[in-house]
């Protein structure tokens, strides 16, 4: 294999990764969004942190919210 072959291969390689990132970008928006709603609605439904058994509650809300979306938790 040439150098030219090699730098061909290279950059079609290079270009097929940097493909990849904007899929990878909004799947991480979406998912950040996710994150914050399911983190809020968990705040909002248990919102005293001092009564004993409130994150396990909080934890359940969060892991029911992020599972409806569709995502793991």
């Amino acid at each position: 294999m040439g150098i030219l072959s090699k730098s061909v291969l290279a950059a079609l390689a290079g270009l097929f990764l940097v493909s990849l990132a904007p899929q990878a970008s909004a799947q991480d928006a979406a998912r950040d969004a996710a994150i914050l709603k399911c983190t809020t609605e968990a705040a909002t439904r248990v919102p005293d942190s001092s009564v004993p058994g409130s994150h396990r509650q909080r934890t359940d809300i969060y892991i029911s919210c992020m599972k409806a979306a569709g995502l793991a938790p």
